[in-house]
């Protein structure tokens, strides 16, 4: 059989080739592009025409509608709106595989993981509607409320590290210290309505007395050094000024007048003993010896024996002498001449 040429003997006026000069054997536009897709889609209905049954969705018939109407709408949402409204993220092709690799891990520690690791609080549901209206007054308060009235501290940002370090040291300071150091007060809990009483009684009479009554004089503080420093340098020139007769070692105002009691015994004494050989001579004596005593003393300064009693003595024994010291109490006879013997002597029993 002969085989008639398309492309060669273009002569025959009869052959469709060569009147429209196109190829009848072109493939379709996108062919080879649609053609896995068409295989595939070959091999599932073949795969689908061998099973004998088709099974209906339940509901299918009843929904049926709606998913028509819902196609139908998105169909004309699409004609109005030209394009999709979604556009890619800048770097999506360069972080995608990134992304892809977090799936997958964050997929197998799922596996790996069975639940979550979270767990609803106790009574969560039944404090549900009270943390909604909570939640429904806090925005309510910020729509009226445009601030939330928080302002950052000055130098809040200059001394966040410094706030921070104190913080972790204060921390690790308690993790070496179990205990604060800080212990109650004996009778704390006994004493404590008293003194929140005595704390309540003050605030009321803080109300009633506004002004505590006491005032500093004007420029007290201004002129309190220097009357501090006149007055020691004013006790300092009385001292310089006032003679001092020091009679061996520091003694106690008693101590004087117990060495004159002791003289005094010891003259009577002796005159007592020497009344048995010579009366006369033991009289006269004892007359001189109170006469030499006397003046010793009356020799004395008032103001050198008070100068002593206040370096020497306590309190109790110049308020004592201060008795003395007036000229109407002293003695007529002499100082110290009513005292008696037996005194004389009990007090160099207790004292020797």
């Amino acid at each position: 059989m002969k085989e008639n040429s398309t492309y060669h003997d273009g002569l025959e006026s009869n052959h469709l080739p060569e009147s429209l000069r196109e190829n009848p054997f072109g493939v379709p536009e996108n062919y080879f592009s649609d053609l896995e897709s068409k295989i595939i889609a070959q091999v599932k209905w073949i795969a689908c025409k061998d099973e004998p049954v088709f099974e209906v969705p339940d509901g299918y018939f009843d929904s049926l509608p709606d998913v028509v109407l819902s196609k139908i709408a998105a169909d004309s949402l699409k004609a109005q709106v030209a394009g999709d409204g979604f556009a890619i993220p800048e770097q999506y092709s360069d972080k995608l595989t990134e992304n892809i690799f977090h799936r997958i891990s964050e997929e197998n520690l799922k596996e790996k993981i069975q639940s979550d690791g979270f767990d609803l609080p106790v009574n969560y549901h039944a404090d549900l509607e009270d943390a909604i209206f909570v939640r429904i007054a806090e925005a309510e308060l910020k729509e009226v409320i445009s601030t939330d009235g928080f302002d950052l501290p000055v130098n809040y940002h200059a001394d966040l590290g410094e706030t921070i370090f104190a913080r972790i040291a204060e921390a690790e300071l308690k993790e070496v210290i179990s205990t604060d150091g800080f212990d109650l007060p004996v009778d704390y809990h006994a004493d404590l309505e008293e003194t929140i009483f005595a704390r309540v009684a003050e605030e009321k009479l803080k109300d009633t007395v506004p002004v505590t009554g006491f005032d500093l004089p004007p420029h007290y503080f201004d002129t309190l050094s220097d009357k501090i420093i006149g007055a020691i340098q004013d006790i300092k020139e009385e001292r310089d000024s006032t003679p001092i007769r020091r009679l061996g070692k520091q003694k106690k105002w008693y101590t004087r007048y117990a060495v004159a009691a002791s003289f005094t015994a010891m003259l009577g004494l002796g005159g007592y003993w020497g009344y048995q050989f010579q009366q006369q001579n033991t009289i006269a004596q004892d007359n001189v010896a109170e006469e030499q005593l006397s003046q010793h003393l009356s020799e004395i300064p008032k103001q050198e024996i008070i100068n002593y009693l206040s370096a020497s003595a306590s309190g109790d024994d110049i308020i004592y002498m201060s008795q003395y010291t007036d000229e109407t109490n002293l003695p007529t006879k002499g100082f110290g001449t009513n005292i008696s013997k037996q005194e004389i002597e009990d007090y160099l029993n207790y004292t020797l």
